[in-house]
């Protein structure tokens, strides 16, 4: 598979000199040819993948979806891997320069933290694998928490008070279905009913996608998706088979019908994108019936992709890299060229005030109690914005607002400049071990990912060594990563319990997949 990816990125390489023979054009195309060549002969030379597969799997996710990504997509459009970004050349020096620092970061980290043979698990991982994160669920608990999940989702979208934070806290177990096909394909027939298993899960499926379109919610149509596709990426890269023909084959096929489905999803995308507009006062089934019309006008779909081109032509803040706006759900280039840009912009009292907002922003993610008993005040009705709007506001594209965006590392350059690279190396570490824990070393030595780490794995390629800002970083490790196991083992207890009644109750066999009885990748 890496070989695969090598020879992925060389075609598009090759692709950019036809499309744009420009120095820049072919200058950040050397970037991220380097850059994405570094990670993947890193995961062929080492055993990160084997040992680490979660912190190694982010690395390899933040190049994809910031560099590797990009050049295969605008390759594939024939469009120019420059093209309307602010200032492509520094971009993606500083994307390479950071995925280096994380590589380099990783290196040591796992010098320390490499596993020994017969070695026991710290009090961390004993206690966790006693409560039961390590242990795949069984087929009746991962439709438990799928429903519970749902019930999240439903909870978070109709209530705004502490009613809807709690079901917003759960919500992501709504994906546990989705892990089916991933446990069937890890332990074998013994899991389950391949059969009823998977009709059950496309049912599901077009449930979710009903409930997405009810919401306008296009993240939640594409998470139980991509949350397969990504982790199938992961043992493939795990693999230590092998690629043959066959399988070559049938990844080209894939790439053929996922070529094809992204121009109906394309299009959808920007159906809901439109009907978005009468959210606040449409009801759920009005929303579904919006995004159907829209979907069969071609002209308002054309009016809608034409008035984004001409925002990024003309506005001072624009988000368009993509001619797909799904591609642009899914890469972060974008992002990071507007905060890196906008962080060049600040002068010496935007940078000083930036240093107080951020202060803020860290004080903002304690509880109110512990705001009250540290005596702190901050009004957190006054920070309902994002660092990207903070970003983009001093930069002068506009007032604060809109929920744009960030970039941790443009943050981190407009508050350190050019030593920030050293303080990411420092971070790192911390980010590894928060991401590592959701995997675990089994008794024959292998190393696995659980259930928990399953769930969150999309979210993991995606910002699993980045955030949108600095505190990001600090909320991930210190209540993000905590909040999770803890929500997680909650609603497991519960699934468990409802799914072992529900099987005493109609006389069948439960079935209990034995720990570490898993086939590594």
């Amino acid at each position: 598979m890496v070989a695969l990816f090598m020879a992925l990125a060389l075609l598009a390489f090759a692709a950019q000199f036809v499309i744009d023979f420009t120095p820049d054009n072919i200058a950040a195309s050397c970037i991220v040819l380097a850059s994405s060549l570094a990670i993947l002969l890193y995961i062929l030379w080492t055993q990160a993948i084997q040992t680490h597969p979660l912190s190694t799997f982010a690395i390899f996710g933040f190049c994809v979806t910031s560099q590797l990504g990009a050049l295969l997509a605008q390759s594939a459009s024939g469009v120019s891997l420059t093209h309307n970004l602010r200032q492509p050349l520094d971009t993606f020096a500083w994307l390479a320069l950071f995925q280096g620092t994380a590589m380099l970061s990783h290196a040591l980290y796992r010098t320390f933290s490499k596993p020994q043979e017969q070695q026991r698990p710290n009090i961390l991982r004993a206690m966790l694998q006693r409560f039961g994160l390590y242990t795949p669920p069984t087929v009746g608990t991962l439709w438990m928490l799928g429903l519970i999940g749902l019930c999240g989702q439903l909870l978070g979208s109709i209530s705004q008070g502490a009613v809807g934070k709690i079901g917003q806290s759960f919500a992501f177990v709504a994906w546990a279905p989705f892990l089916i096909p991933m446990f069937a394909a890890e332990m074998g027939r013994a899991y389950c009913d391949k059969k009823r298993n998977y009709t059950f899960l496309f049912i599901y499926i077009g449930l979710i996608a009903l409930l997405a379109l009810a919401a306008n919610a296009r993240g939640m149509m594409l998470s139980g998706l991509m949350t397969i596709s990504i982790f199938f990426m992961l043992r493939a890269l795990r693999s230590l088979q092998r690629v043959t023909a066959l399988q070559v084959g049938k990844f080209a096929l894939l790439g053929l019908l996922v070529a094809g489905l992204s121009i109906p999803l394309s299009d959808l995308m920007v159906a809901m994108s439109i009907a978005r507009n009468s959210r606040a006062t449409a009801t759920p089934m009005k929303m579904v019936e919006d995004t159907f019309y829209y979907v069969t006008q071609p002209d308002k779909l054309k009016a809608a992709r034409e008035s984004a081109t001409t925002a990024s032509r003309f506005e001072s803040y624009d988000e368009t890299y993509f001619d797909n706006p799904l591609l642009g759900r899914l890469m972060e280039t974008k992002f990071h060229d507007n905060a890196m840009y906008f962080a060049t912009r600040l002068s010496e009292r935007d940078q000083d005030r930036l240093w107080d907002i951020t202060g803020d922003f860290l004080w903002t993610t304690l509880p109110d109690p512990a705001l009250k008993a540290l005596k702190i005040k901050v009004d957190k009705d006054a920070m309902r914005f994002t660092m990207g709007d903070y970003l983009s506001h001093m930069g002068g594209a506009g007032d604060l607002g809109g929920y744009k965006t960030g970039s941790g590392f443009g943050h981190g350059l407009a508050m350190f400049g050019i030593y920030f690279p050293l303080i990411y190396f420092f971070i790192c570490p911390i980010l590894f071990m928060a991401v590592d824990v959701l995997s675990y070393r089994a008794a024959q030595g292998c190393v696995f990912v659980s259930a928990l780490g399953m769930l969150g794995i999309w979210k993991m390629f995606q910002y699993g060594i980045t955030t949108e800002s600095l505190q990001g970083f600090f909320m991930y490790v210190v209540r993000g990563v905590p909040q999770n196991i803890l929500m997680y083992l909650l609603t497991l207890w519960i699934a468990r319990t409802c799914a072992n009644a529900l099987a005493t109750l109609l006389g069948s066999e439960r079935k209990h997949p034995a720990r570490n009885r898993l086939v590594p990748g």
